[in-house]
């Protein structure tokens, strides 16, 4: 008689039939023999495991360079509200933090040789100085609502310059050209004024209405006159002029001049 071999898939004789049984004995033989060899080894590493952990739990914590960053914040804070030490300091030497500008604002040195900031990304054009010497360079933000402009005063001090300038026979203005201040600064050395007014359309440039314009001329560290003119669409404001103004002022260095860089000398 033939029986359907599940396993193999197949018809086999009575004959094959205990052949077939007789193998399958032998491998439950085998299967229990390794089943009980794994449990053995499972219960090994069991013990080995154990015998580990206990033993890492007598070791020193491990040391602050192997500690993450959180983990060192926070024991450094909690001895400074402790009052266990002040924050490390740099050697003695050491040079410190580099001035930087304001953000948004970059440091440039023009090919005029004068050292300015700017907004970062803004463009530069230069025309010749109707006076000679060092071009008139504007700088312009890419809508063209702001501008920075640079050049050498002619006139022997700052005051003598903004005396002709407000002189509309000398320079005509536009009808909107209204003066909000004008005040004498410097530092007891070197003299600077600065002119603030309102004024209209300004020959090319964009038509924004009325400009905000913050003028300040002064006698720089090589002994010239130079101007720093900051204009603005009313849309930016006038505080945004100024400090368009002041940032430039700050780091401003005439060419053929060594500055310190501002904070350092």
């Amino acid at each position: 008689m033939r029986v359907f071999d599940e396993d193999r898939q197949e018809w086999v004789g009575h004959d094959r039939e205990r052949e077939i049984a007789a193998l399958h004995a032998r491998d439950a033989v085998r299967q229990r023999a390794a089943l009980r060899g794994a449990v053995a080894a499972l219960a090994a590493c069991g013990v080995a495991f154990g015998a580990w952990a206990l033993g890492w739990k007598d070791e020193p914590e491990p040391t602050a360079y192997l500690l993450g960053p959180q983990s060192v914040a926070g024991e450094q804070g909690d001895r400074s509200e402790q009052g266990g030490g002040a924050s490390p300091s740099p050697a003695d030497g050491a040079p410190s933090t580099a001035a930087v500008p304001p953000r948004g604002y970059e440091t440039v040195t023009d090919p005029e040789g004068f050292r300015v900031a700017v907004p970062i990304g803004w463009s530069r054009t230069a025309v010749e100085s109707l006076h000679g010497g060092m071009s008139v360079v504007n700088f312009r933000d890419y809508g063209a609502n702001r501008r920075l402009q640079v050049y050498e005063v002619s006139e022997p001090t700052p005051q003598a310059s903004f005396r002709d300038f407000l002189d509309d026979t000398k320079v005509p203005k536009s009808p909107a050209f209204r003066k909000l201040s004008l005040r004498t600064l410097g530092d007891g050395t070197r003299p600077a004024a600065r002119l603030t007014y309102v004024t209209g359309r300004i020959d090319g440039e964009p038509d924004v209405g009325t400009w905000y314009v913050v003028d300040h001329r002064f006698e720089a560290a090589d002994g010239k006159r130079y101007a720093l003119v900051g204009y603005g669409a009313r849309a930016a404001g006038l505080d945004e002029v100024k400090t368009l103004v002041t940032t430039a002022l700050t780091w401003f260095c005439p060419p053929n001049t060594v500055c310190p860089d501002p904070g350092t000398g």
